[in-house]
């Protein structure tokens, strides 16, 4: 996997009668930069990872992002899951940020989010390395678990979860300002529930789940395990990206029959997300005197893209 992107890749441009602004291409290339890392690291341990949710179906039906969508998800098996967790920290570049159980800052969801740094950065380095784009990048990692096949201990490892996870919010609520010096505890926590994730990891269950969903919404939404077992390189942007050998049957049961439609949507957050990050910036500049229109020349798309947002 290796993304090539020249300037011509950075214009802005309409896909699928949609705005696609050079401030969003530069985050997508920047965000797949990130990808290009973990893709080394999967292939140096040998663990198996496929694009998920709105990036596999912006593979299938794009070739590419979905024009309105601005972050990338990846599904991995809990196994390879916890094994690229125990690893990553000495294996992914310094400066890497993931965000986790593990993390201090995480509000535990059950998915891990890896970003090549935790704030806006305008140093030589980033820019070089991240075509110009000075925010937060990386992607969502989602654990696929093993899946029980009678209703009935499928019902009561949910809720072992549920309990787990409010018991992780009543301890933040209740110490507030005190949770770094109790993250120790909330740490425990937090693996404790990730256990109860993992409780039918290994096993001879034919079906896995993104856990999480089912958790919190009641959502099964079951592959089949022998169609991730097996991955395949599919056009994504400039180069490719591994998805399940049985794709369409994956995408069948995430967003049923009518998946090749396309819906403009934002998803589950405020599109783009780095709307926040160009507010912050906006202030830290002002605060020392500076306007966007001081950036220089190779920044300027912000300031075009702030206007384009309305952001003031």
């Amino acid at each position: 996997m290796k993304f090539h992107f020249d300037e011509e890749y950075f214009r802005e441009e309409k896909r699928a009668d949609f705005l696609v602004t050079e401030c969003m291409k530069r985050y997508w290339a920047a965000s797949l930069k990130t990808v290009e890392i973990f893709d080394e690291i999967c292939r140096r341990y040998n663990l198996i990872y496929w694009a998920d949710c709105g990036t596999l179906l912006g593979a299938f039906r794009h070739h590419g992002f979905i024009p309105w969508d601005d972050d990338i998800d990846l599904g991995m098996p809990r196994r390879d899951y916890d094994k690229f967790l125990e690893i990553a920290g000495s294996e992914l570049p310094e400066g890497f940020f993931i965000s986790t159980f593990d993390s201090g800052a995480h509000r535990y969801n059950g998915i891990t989010v890896v970003l090549n740094h935790a704030e806006t950065l305008f140093s030589p380095e980033i820019l070089l390395n991240y075509y110009n784009c000075p925010f937060p990048v990386g992607f969502d990692l989602y654990p696929y678990d093993d899946c029980p096949e009678n209703e009935e201990e499928q019902q009561k490892w949910r809720l072992d979860y549920l309990r787990a996870i409010q018991e992780i919010g009543r301890i933040r609520e209740s110490w507030k300002s005190k949770e770094e010096e109790n993250f120790p505890l909330l740490k425990n926590k937090g693996e404790n529930a990730e256990k109860i994730a993992g409780r039918y990891v290994n096993s001879n269950s034919k079906d896995i789940l993104r856990f999480i969903f089912f958790a919190l919404h009641n959502r099964r939404n079951t592959v089949r395990k022998k169609w991730c077992e097996k991955t395949v390189d599919m056009k994504f942007e400039t180069a490719s990206i591994p998805v399940p050998l049985y794709i369409e049957e994956f995408l069948m049961t995430e967003f049923g029959g009518d998946y090749v439609r396309s819906v403009k949507s934002s998803g589950s957050h405020d599109y783009p997300l780095y709307r926040r990050d160009i507010m912050r910036m906006i202030s830290f500049l002002r605060n020392g005197g500076i306007e966007l229109k001081d950036l220089p020349p190779m920044l300027q798309y912000i300031r075009k893209e702030a206007e384009y947002r309305g952001i003031k």
